[in-house]
């Protein structure tokens, strides 16, 4: 199987921490797992923090995704997806009389896409903790009272929830825009492991983030504007990357960084013509490249094949024009997310 490389350098992994099968028993310790602070208590907002996220085969498909573990007001560390591609925080269907959160829960009806359709449920309020850091407010998200097969594979492996860190304006806010000082300003996340061989690894994602200075490419996002607390919000669906496949022309569209998709999805007429099945998976063995706008150099390159968070790649030339990146990218680089600039910078991991 040929391994797609980066064009700069080989990035070498974080070494494989082990399967995760059940969350609630192989799951590491993680640095929430301590008393949940008062708001405005944590010695540790003013520094970078360290979160570990340990990533799991995806139910069914043997892809892989980040889970990471907060508090929800007073609840014990309850693991969550760590998803870039969606915006808030969505509970799923007994978490809350599991981890008895002690939540505002409201009558108000909120409804947010997933996959296969929408989840439907109410709106509620509190204070997230991660990595022991808690919000300076409450933070809106919305408490699932739908279900769906979907929903059922991921709490039958012990995972109660979605944490959307999407930095574009949304039904529901991002938690981490709500941290106080760096740590709502800048995170950044790297997942570990061998996705080509199935391996699921230990990830990482960091609360007030360096500015990485040798950043590979730093993509700009279209702002939004404030929110209702003054913190900034950028369309992250649209950051501007340039695409190459193969030997066609260099195409720039919007691009969608996506840590949950287990596959590179190409949208639009751009990338009609190009050979797949009849479920749109593309031919092994094409080429892709990923640049900035503006620059001529190539950040980086898959080969597409049919391994999912690996190499498997997908494309629809009738639906509107973007690219997910899939979460491939996040093993490839450390992504960091700059909500004062409107960046996504991609750097070498080692550094």
């Amino acid at each position: 199987m040929h391994r797609p490389s980066l064009v700069r350098r080989t990035v070498s992994l974080i070494a494989a921490l082990g399967a995760v099968a059940t969350l609630g028993l192989a799951a590491p310790a993680l640095a929430d797992d301590g008393p949940a602070p008062f708001n405005g208590d944590e010695a540790s907002a003013s520094q970078p923090v360290t979160v570990r996220v340990p990533l799991v085969t995806v139910p069914n498909n043997f892809g892989q995704s980040g889970v990471v573990r907060i508090r929800v007001g007073r609840s014990a560390p309850m693991p969550v997806i760590l998803d870039t591609g969606s915006t808030g925080l969505r509970l799923f269907p007994g978490a809350l009389d599991r981890y008895r959160t002690g939540a505002d829960v409201s009558q108000t009806r909120v409804s947010t896409p997933n996959v296969g359709g929408q989840l439907r449920g109410y709106l509620a309020s509190a204070p997230i903790t991660i990595g022991g850091v808690t919000t300076t407010r409450d933070v809106g998200f919305q408490v699932i009272k739908n279900s769906s097969p979907w929903v059922q594979q991921w709490l039958d492996k012990g995972v109660y929830g979605i944490l959307g860190t999407g930095t574009r304006s949304a039904p529901l806010p991002n938690p981490l825009l709500a941290m106080p000082g760096n740590a709502g300003q800048r995170w950044s996340i790297h997942f570990g492991g061998n996705p080509a061989k199935r391996i699921p690894g230990g990830g990482y994602l960091i609360l007030g983030a360096e500015a990485p200075a040798d950043a590979v490419a730093n993509l700009t996002l279209p702002p939004q504007g404030p929110d209702g607390f003054g913190a900034l919000l950028w369309n992250d669906h649209s950051a501007n990357g340039c695409w190459t496949v193969a030997k066609r022309r260099t195409v720039c569209l919007p691009t969608w960084f996506d840590s949950v998709a287990d596959r590179l999805t190409l949208s639009g007429p751009p990338f009609a013509g190009l050979p797949t099945d009849a479920d749109g998976v593309v031919k092994s063995g094409i080429p892709i490249h990923l640049s900035a706008a503006g620059s001529t150099f190539n950040a980086w390159s898959v080969v597409t094949g049919t391994l999912p968070s690996f190499n498997l790649t997908t494309a629809k030339a009738k639906a509107p024009r973007v690219v997910n990146t899939g979460n491939r990218l996040y093993y490839d680089f450390t992504v960091t997310y700059d909500v004062v600039k409107g960046l996504i910078s991609l750097s070498d991991p080692r550094n």
